[in-house]
């Protein structure tokens, strides 16, 4: 047996542990539509991609509650709950499944039934679908993302730690004294849902048995195409064709290949936006009560202590999302013109300062940096600072002082805060939003005129010898289309803010960071899409109006053949965009950076495909570490080596290690040998493509006897051990290269 064959039997209970969980909570989220109110087809789909954040509050609560509790407890409380809530359903609902059965059957009718335009629409998407499932699926289980990023193998690493430790401190602490771990200013979301995985593996915890968590971490795409399936659903209001032009559009989103490929935690984040948006979108603040609204702001306190805490950058995103639901709140009852417009404002405000509390826990990791060093980030070098070479480099690369000052304007600089990588998703999601939402405010300053005229042609015909009250109603046929529309609108609009440069300051330059730095505007994008979409599902409703209004102002009707074909040139127009969508996002030339295009070496790569990657880079390195001592010191300089190395790494930027970069020359082997280093880790390029080679480390490194530099697997080893270069000698004569 394999350590795959090992890895995979536990996958697979993992696997089915997720299935049945999710499949509970999509089906909670339905019955009791959760969430999207109006569509139980997207209130599954969320309770489906909720699933991944409701395991991490799940390892959450038992890490205050009881950490030390079986690893059995963790993993086998959610799918029990979950199996018990569908057996007792279903057997609540046992004479209800006739009637049960003919909804599903009229609903799979319902959704199986295709004009030709949507006919049209769905060939595409199908195609897109065909292309792109074999490598998220590959991804699913694939150890690629511990090789290609470095950040996923610390997550990793400090899960690892967390699960023999049971420690929730040590994932809190931001003031890394040992030099192993970086202290993430963020919450540690990810590597609690990391925890849940590794869980469930045998009696050792990590590789080669750490495949659940792995997949886990792969099935996060397929979690938030759900996620993102279930806003199509709510703001197209379950059109068909403008669905599946938003399937489509994922093809030409921006380095969303590069974020799911070696970024867990962008997907993460995205994933945790795209929830933040849903929510929302079903939150309502019309209804009277001071308690029901407090409750109300509890729960987004919640919601939002959640979607915080999966990523820093939440903190200038998850802001504006609040603002764009109270602005929505207010501008819809505006329109409803039912004169409560005041008193939803007062409460949308109350409930959003909810939000902002939950906010501000899970962001006070960061507040806590900035009030101990002046900066946000505890990895960066906060107690170093020199003239060398190497750390001019270090601002330039590491730092990212270029984007992170360098301010733009925004009317100036448009095409390159939205053009990201030559998609034209950006500026025509811009310009969608735009276009919607003056028109619909258009239309809210037009209705509100003529209500006051009618009010006040009513009260003209009354006796003015008191006080006279009017009850008008309005017509309410396009309330729900226009409350779609704005939100849709507002959306993208103000989550596009710290793009434009409002947020802008001496410390810190968000709109150069976010044009500079496109996988962090990923989620922008999504949103971008879905409003695109709404916005011509929207146009299906509106054209048959503008149609029969443009035929009554001609005095003369066409044919009733060419009737029926204009009533249906929004939804060809939609099936257009879907051809170009995929016309634009497979071409050889022009937008290249389509997912198709850029993981086509996934379904061709034999390391992918016998997934031996992991293997094949960190076998030596795994090898090594089993030789040296525990108060021996393995310096590496890529925190994401820390869980081959099961957390035995000192990482050399971190700051109690990075001064031995700075000491003089003849300094450097008193240095060491102080320090007891007996190995240095690092893959070739990434040394020689950064600052490391410009400081006097690096030259002592490379005047180290020839047999204590040692290359393999793309990794590159400076032993200054004579004895350790001897075993790894040894170990590469029984290992040839060619031969893995």
């Amino acid at each position: 047996m394999t350590w795959l064959d090992l890895g995979n039997s536990w996958r697979n209970l993992y696997l089915l542990s997720c299935m049945l969980t999710a499949f509970a909570l999509g089906v909670l989220f339905a019955v009791h539509h959760l969430f999207a109110k109006r569509s139980r087809a997207a209130c599954f789909l969320t309770g489906v991609a909720a699933t991944p954040f409701v395991q991490y509050l799940w390892t959450l609560v038992m890490a205050v509650v009881w950490p030390g509790a079986s690893k059995w407890v963790y993993i086998a409380v959610l799918p029990a709950v979950s199996g018990l809530y569908l057996a007792v359903l279903g057997i609540l609902n046992l004479r209800q499944v006739p009637q049960l059965l003919r909804q599903g059957f009229d609903f799979l009718r319902r959704v199986c039934r295709f004009d030709k335009p949507a006919l049209a629409c769905l060939c595409f998407a199908l195609c897109i679908i065909i292309l792109l499932a074999p490598v998220c699926i590959r991804f699913c289980s694939s150890m690629n993302c511990l090789t290609l990023s470095g950040d996923a193998g610390e997550y990793m690493a400090l899960a690892e730690r967390y699960c023999n430790d049971r420690s929730l401190w040590h994932l809190l602490e931001k003031e890394e004294l040992e030099g192993q771990f970086r202290g993430h200013n963020h919450f540690p979301s990810l590597e609690l849902f990391m925890s849940y995985g590794l869980f469930h593996t045998g009696a050792e915890v990590g590789y080669p048995f750490d495949k659940p968590a792995v997949s886990g971490v792969g099935m996060l795409t397929l979690y938030t195409l759900a996620a993102f399936g279930a806003l199509l659903l709510v703001l197209c209001r379950e059109k068909k064709p403008y669905i599946l032009l938003g399937v489509v559009l994922l093809n030409i989103i921006p380095n969303l290949y590069t974020s799911v490929a070696g970024a867990p935690r962008d997907i993460w984040r995205i994933l945790a936006l795209l929830l933040g948006v849903l929510y929302f979108a079903g939150l309502e603040a019309k209804t009277a009560g001071f308690w029901r609204n407090l409750g109300k702001s509890a729960v987004t306190l919640f919601a939002c202590f959640v979607v915080m805490s999966a990523h820093v950058v939440c903190f200038v995103q998850l802001p504006f999302i609040v603002v764009a639901w109270v602005v929505w709140q207010w501008l819809s009852n505006l329109y409803e013109a039912k004169g409560q417009s005041g008193r939803v404002l007062l409460r949308s405000i109350m409930i959003a300062l909810g939000g902002a509390v939950g906010t501000l826990i899970a962001f006070a990791g960061n507040l806590w940096c900035y009030l101990r060093w002046g900066q946000l980030s505890p990895w960066r070098l906060t107690t170093t600072f020199t003239d060398a070479p190497w750390y001019q480099q270090y601002l330039l690369q590491d730092y990212r002082i270029k984007e992170t000052t360098t301010q733009l304007n925004f009317f100036e600089d448009v095409d390159s805060i939205l053009y990201s990588h030559a998609s034209p998703l950006g500026p025509w999601g811009f310009r969608v939003a735009l276009m919607v939402l003056l028109g619909v405010l258009v239309a809210l300053v037009v209705r509100r005129i003529r209500i006051r005229r009618q009010v006040e042609a009513m009260k003209a015909e009354q006796p003015m010898d008191g006080p006279v009250a009017v009850l008008l109603r309005t017509d309410e046929t396009d309330n729900h289309l226009v409350e779609t529309l704005l939100y849709a609108a507002l959306i993208p609009l103000m989550t596009l803010a710290p793009m434009t440069g409002i947020l802008d300051t001496g410390y810190y330059s968000f709109s150069g960071t976010f044009s500079m730095m496109p996988r962090y505007t990923l989620q922008w994008f999504l949103f971008a899409a879905a409003g695109v979409c709404a916005a011509l599902a929207a146009l299906s409703d509106l054209w048959p109006r503008l149609l029969g209004w443009l035929c009554q102002k001609l005095k003369k009707l066409p044919g009733e053949n060419i009737q029926k074909a204009l009533r249906t040139l929004p939804a060809w127009l939609c099936a257009a965009l879907c051809l170009l969508g995929v016309v634009q996002g497979t071409k050889q030339t022009g937008y290249a950076d389509s997912f198709y295009r850029t993981s086509r070496h996934v379904m061709e790569s034999e390391t992918m495909l016998l997934d031996n990657g992991f293997q094949e880079r960190f076998a030596m390195l795994m090898a090594l570490a089993e030789e040296v001592a525990e108060d021996e010191m393995i310096l590496i300089p890529r925190s994401g080596y820390q869980y081959p190395l099961h957390g035995k790494g000192h990482i050399l930027d971190a700051n109690p290690i990075v001064p031995v970069m700075n000491l003089p020359l003849e300094e450097v082997p008193g240095e060491l040998e102080r320090m007891n280093v007996v190995m240095l880790a690092t893959e070739s390029d990434f040394w020689d493509n950064r600052y490391y080679p410009l400081s006097t480390l690096a030259q002592y490194l490379e005047s180290l006897p020839e047999e204590q530099r040692v290359e393999y697997g793309g990794m590159r080893y400076y032993i200054v051990k004579p004895e350790l270069a001897k075993t790894a000698q040894e170990w590469m004569k029984d290992h040839p290269a060619e031969e893995e």
